[in-house]
Order: C-alpha cells, then sequence, then structure tokens
C-alpha cells in the first residue's frame, strides 16, 4: 500500500522578531509585526487572528490570556514575564495552524490556535484581496 506524502501541500512560515505585550488589568495578550499593517482579522473564540492584505499572518491578539492560556501550561506569571514571542503559521490543505511560542523564565509554551476552514468566503476574501 502507497502512503500518500502528507506535507506535499504544506506551507510553513516562521514569524520571529514580533513586538509583544500583556496587558494585565484587561488580561490582553498582543503579539504583532510591527513594520505589517492589519487588514483584516478572524475570531476564533478568544484569539483573533490578525492578518495583511496579502493573506498574511501579522499578529494574535488573545483575550482572557492568563484564563485561556493555561491550558497550554501558560501560566499567569510566565505572560507577566514574556522575553519573546514567535508564530509559526502552517497551512496544509484547507487548515491554518498557528503556533505562538512563548519563552518566559527559562520556559518555551507553545499555544496552538486552528482554523478549518480555509476555503469559507470569508477566508478567501482575505487571502484574494
Amino acid at each position: 500500500m502507497k502512503r500518500s506524502n502528507i506535507t506535499r501541500n504544506r506551507k510553513e512560515k516562521m514569524i520571529q522578531n514580533l513586538e509583544f505585550s500583556y496587558d494585565k488589568k484587561n488580561d490582553l495578550l498582543y503579539v504583532y509585526n510591527k513594520k505589517a499593517s492589519v487588514y483584516t482579522n478572524v475570531v476564533v473564540g478568544e484569539f483573533h487572528i490578525e492578518f495583511s492584505k496579502e493573506g498574511d499572518v501579522v499578529g494574535v491578539e488573545v483575550l482572557r490570556a492568563s484564563d485561556l492560556l493555561k491550558e497550554y501550561g501558560i501560566s499567569k506569571r510566565l505572560l507577566e514575564n514574556i522575553n519573546d514571542v514567535t508564530l509559526k503559521v502552517v497551512v496544509q490543505g484547507n487548515s491554518l495552524l498557528v503556533f505562538m511560542i512563548i519563552s518566559a523564565l527559562n520556559e518555551e509554551k507553545t499555544a496552538t490556535i486552528t482554523m478549518n476552514n480555509l476555503a469559507s468566503p470569508m477566508m478567501k476574501a482575505v487571502t484574494e484581496a
């Protein structure tokens, strides 16, 4: 039986040198590319994924960050002491995965955001604008 190549239609991009801020009072984490312009955003639960006009991910905003990210082992203490954040964006087939890699207090933790319907009219409008 021949196995299919699951990586054939896979695109990956690492986004580094991002700006970030954690607002303790409002429990909001914002990660963004300072040099990019936001064209639109897509809401996935408490995650707001920001896209450029070309359809590239340029930022992520996380509402209720300490509650939501504790599922990924990211505590409020880590959020208050972030050293670096990198986004790894993977497009495979009809899915978009955004891995938010947070470095703080000599630890590295990853939260994953998944969108499974890139063929929706809304996503086509974002990527074909």
